[in-house]
């Protein structure tokens, strides 16, 4: 019996110096800790596109019927691909070739209508 009760209290004291003093643990939570959740200093922000006004609009349409009529039909999708456009513009602006491939993919048309796209974009993707 008191072999038993000898391994018993090795037992539970090995268990006890396994778990730790508890004013030294860390204390368990869900929060990731805090280095995860800030920016590192490379992280890179990219400008969001400016909303053209009515008249950078309609003169966007046009250059874009006079590109290719095509493209002057479906103005939301237009202006959806052109504001990816203009964010691509301003996060890169020396790839050029990138924003007529992005266009050409997007809108599924040939380069030289991509770049004509594209040069109707830059006329109204400024940075505010």
């Amino acid at each position: 019996m008191i072999r038993l009760a000898t391994t018993l209290a090795v037992a539970v004291l090995a268990v006890a110096g396994c778990a730790g003093d508890a004013e030294t643990a860390a204390p368990a939570t869900s929060e990731a800790p805090t280095a995860a959740v800030q920016a590192s200093p490379t992280e890179i922000t990219v400008p969001a596109a400016p909303e053209p006004s009515e008249g950078q609009k309609k003169a966007f349409f046009t250059t874009l019927a006079s590109v290719d009529p095509a493209l002057a039909t479906n103005q939301e999708k237009a202006l959806t691909v052109g504001s990816q456009v203009c964010e691509k513009i301003l996060a890169s602006p020396e790839d050029p070739m990138q924003f007529a491939t992005f266009a050409a993919e997007q809108l599924a048309v040939a380069a030289p209508t991509a770049e004509g796209f594209v040069a109707a974009v830059a006329e109204w993707c400024s940075p505010e």
